[in-house]
């Protein structure tokens, strides 16, 4: 039970600063959200969009499926976000929320609700 406190309290967390992140770079987080928008509607893997933009080896995460002209549409997209002036805030938070993982740090990013997410092991 504990360890489903502390998680949701993670989750919580994570939400505050991405709110935060929100408030002091809006224009970083408007791309943000339209990336990962993007990874939502080609239906990829969040941890694929989080490798890409942490410069992470892909294997686990890479797509099958897709193809490679759409692929590339897409890693266009993730290194215009990755090329934004700011992206080290965004970087830092992925990485003191790496226990939430890319995927329930995204989809907090498109307004769930930690509720939603906690426990939650499906999403990649």
């Amino acid at each position: 039970m504990t360890s489903m406190i502390a998680g949701l309290n993670e989750l919580y967390e994570a939400k505050e600063d991405l709110e935060t992140l929100k408030h002091n770079y809006p224009e970083l987080c408007e791309h943000l959200v339209h990336v990962v928008s993007l990874t939502r509607q080609l239906q990829l893997k969040y941890g694929y969009m989080g490798s890409l933009l942490m410069d992470d080896e892909l294997p686990e995460y890479e797509p099958k499926f897709v193809r490679g002209s759409i692929l590339n549409l897409y890693q266009e997209e993730v290194q215009g976000l990755k090329n934004h002036s700011e992206i080290d805030k965004l970087k830092a938070l992925m990485r003191k929320h790496e226990k939430v993982r890319d995927s329930k740090l995204f989809l907090l990013t498109l307004g769930a609700k930690p509720e939603l997410l906690q426990g939650s092991t499906i999403i990649k």
